[in-house]
């Protein structure tokens, strides 16, 4: 799990302003300094965009994350519809998605989905992440951006999309475009 910094704006901004300051005659420790004070300025940034994220979008990332497929399906509503358009499949209803996530754990280890950022209205909910894992089988892990856009109904998800690019996934894990899982 990512850890957050959190910085005050007056000491982000002055750790900001020293990590970007141009001096020739830094020593090392200094130029150590700068390098790890930008960091932690861009860790904060970072952590303020995820703040954005309403907390079903961060809950519905955090319930890829665990192996319980009832945490994702209590999530959705009993009519739920789930998409994803890479794959063009859809499931339906609370027990579709456990389907999905169930088959999603099984073709894939470590699965996850890092929040990096997103945005949310009154029903609708857009979460931008890194989907990660390692395809069983696959000689590499892969990770790569992926965008999901939540629709609710009250507090709870009516429909999602996923969207992210299988070539990419397929790549980044040594296996050929045509790749597809032994059965299928």
């Amino acid at each position: 799990m990512r850890m957050r910094i959190f910085a005050s704006g007056l000491a982000a901004a002055t750790a900001f302003l020293a990590g970007t300051t141009p001096s020739s005659a830094a020593s090392p420790s200094e130029q150590t300094v700068r390098a790890g004070t930008k960091q932690v300025v861009e860790q904060a940034q970072q952590s303020r965009k995820n703040d954005q994220v309403p907390a079903i979008g961060r809950r519905w990332a955090a319930a890829w994350a665990t192996t319980d497929t009832g945490d994702l399906a209590r999530l959705y509503t009993r009519d739920a519809v789930y998409t994803d358009r890479a794959l063009s499949l859809v499931f339906h209803g609370r027990e579709g998605v456990k389907e999905w996530e169930t088959g999603s754990h099984q073709l894939i280890d470590d699965l996850g989905f890092e929040v990096t950022g997103g945005f949310g209205g009154r029903d609708e909910v857009v979460v931008e992440g890194v989907f990660s894992g390692h395809i069983v089988g696959a000689p590499r892990p892969f990770a790569v951006p992926a965008v999901t856009v939540l629709r609710l109904r009250g507090n709870l998800i009516q429909s999602s999309n996923d969207y992210y690019n299988r070539g990419e996934i397929l790549s980044d894990s040594g296996l050929p475009a045509d790749w597809t899982p032994t059965g299928n």
